[in-house]
């Protein structure tokens, strides 16, 4: 039970990030409470609202929809929640009663001060970034398949097959559509046990660098992008024929070099 709440509490932190919405959300919902709880649009919307939290926070109820759509996404769970009217309809409300037109300009520039600078831009908070190729894929991940494709026009490889993490496999097939994985996104199409096993270690939190490689191999994957979480084993991928061939940020690319038969 602890272990859920803090996980709904975390869930909740990570929707609302250091903003000030949730406290002029919970402003909001006070003075609806007091000065239009007798309209039936507002009772219906503070109604639901409530409902919705209730779900969301209730351990039973976080736990069957985190079931159903993924502990990842559970988060977005509260886009349901009509955050941006209740906000909008108090702020609305409170000028509409003030008789003065200067106090309500006054209002209006501050109400309008807060929600400005309590956010932040889409474009600041890094979720969106300006591509440097057509694919318009992260520039690490054109790197890697530029490289790979390199090494495998050299090595005199007929196609190319990868093992990566969900970001890079993710995005790697639609800067080239050339380049083969033995399992598609969230382990989807994986045909055996080694694809399988192979796609949650490379994954993992702490992954096993002998099963990763030893899974590629039996896989026939030619390269091997993988975070190896500061340790450095690289004798254990020698010892499947990978060679480290480069790096960049967090990924560290091995190639299978060993002659056929080793």
């Amino acid at each position: 039970m602890k272990a859920i709440l803090m996980w709904i509490i975390s869930n909740w932190n990570m929707y609302w990030g250091d903003g000030f919405y949730q406290y002029l959300l919970l402003i909001s919902v006070i003075y609806l409470l007091f000065q239009k709880r007798k309209e039936k649009n507002t009772r219906h919307t503070l109604i639901y609202s409530v409902i919705l939290l209730g779900v969301f926070t209730l351990p039973f109820t976080a736990a069957v929809i985190r079931a159903c759509i993924g502990e990842e996404v559970y988060w977005r769970v509260l886009w349901l929640l009509p955050t941006v009217p209740l906000i909008a309809l108090a702020a609305a409300d409170f000028l509409r009663k003030r008789k003065s037109r200067l106090l309500q300009i006054i209002c209006l520039l501050a109400f309008t001060g807060i929600i400005v600078f309590s956010g932040k831009g889409m474009f600041r908070a890094v979720n969106y970034f300006i591509a440097d190729n057509p694919q318009k894929v992260p520039s690490e991940v054109a790197y890697i398949c530029n490289l790979v494709n390199e090494r495998a026009e050299e090595a005199g490889f007929s196609q190319v097959r990868i093992a990566a993490d969900d970001h890079i496999a993710s995005y790697v097939r639609v800067y080239d559509a050339s380049i083969l994985m033995p399992y598609g996104r969230r382990d989807k199409g994986a045909l055996d046990k080694y694809s399988t096993t192979l796609y949650k270690q490379i994954n993992a939190s702490e992954p096993s660098f002998k099963k990763i490689a030893k899974c590629a191999k039996q896989l026939e994957c030619h390269f091997i992008i993988v975070d190896l979480r500061g340790e450095s084993p690289f004798d254990t991928f020698e010892k499947y024929g990978y060679t480290k061939i480069g790096e960049l940020h967090n990924y560290t690319i091995f190639q299978f070099t060993a002659q056929e038969g080793e």
